[in-house]
């Protein structure tokens, strides 16, 4: 399964809970939180080496690129017995690269971010169980700040936002694949029950969700 969302919805939090309440579980750490020493990680560093918390150096094509590359490595990694919490995935590669694609031209990136999917979708099957986490905008953008140690740019609450309805765009159009989890409207509990009880619903080929 993929826990996907903007910064500050809690989805990290919620899914090192998950894996902790889930035995045999592994927790596909996000991006941006992989370890220095190793190639994600340091590919990561590169991309933020000019500090912009997006990830962007001046050459999207690229940028998307390596991203999409780096969620295929990690997945591949993977033993495939094994039962995988997915800390974001392809859809938020294909949602913040889609906006950044999109930004020159001012095109639309709903587009564009169903283009990187298709794309994604060459390489790696998508989860079993992909999971939007969603909050209040004032509360999400609190936390991410917090997060950085310093208050939110204009430009980073604006994409934020822009993050946020593209996701929410992805989901309603293929409500079929997602499940929708509103944190303002659910206690860290309920998330986690509505989360162990999805994933008891499901079954892949192999018998065990993704």
């Amino acid at each position: 399964m993929t826990l996907e969302g903007t910064n500050g919805v809690g989805k990290t939090n919620l899914a090192q809970l998950l894996r902790d309440r889930l035995d045999g579980a592994a927790l596909l750490e996000e991006l941006p939180d992989a370890a220095p020493d190793r190639l994600p990680g340091q590919v990561i560093a590169a991309l933020a080496a000019d500090g912009d918390p997006f990830l962007r150096t001046g050459h999207p094509l690229t940028e998307t690129l390596a991203l999409l590359a780096l969620t295929v490595r990690r997945r591949e990694e993977m033993p495939a017995a094994a039962l995988a919490i997915e800390d974001r995935g392809g859809d938020s590669v294909a949602v913040y690269q889609a906006l950044t694609l999109a930004e020159p031209t001012g095109d639309d990136p709903y587009p564009l971010a169903l283009r990187l999917l298709a794309l994604a979708d060459r390489w790696r099957p998508r989860a079993d169980l992909t999971v939007l986490v969603t909050a209040e905008e004032t509360t999400r953008c609190a936390r991410w700040s917090a997060r950085l140690g310093r208050p939110l740019t204009r430009t980073e609450r604006g994409r934020a936002h822009a993050a946020a309805r593209l996701y929410e765009q992805i989901a309603a159009e293929d409500p079929g694949r997602y499940l929708v989890l509103d944190l303002t409207q659910h206690t860290t509990e309920q998330a986690l029950s509505a989360l162990t009880s999805a994933i008891g619903a499901l079954t892949s080929p192999a018998g065990v969700p993704s």
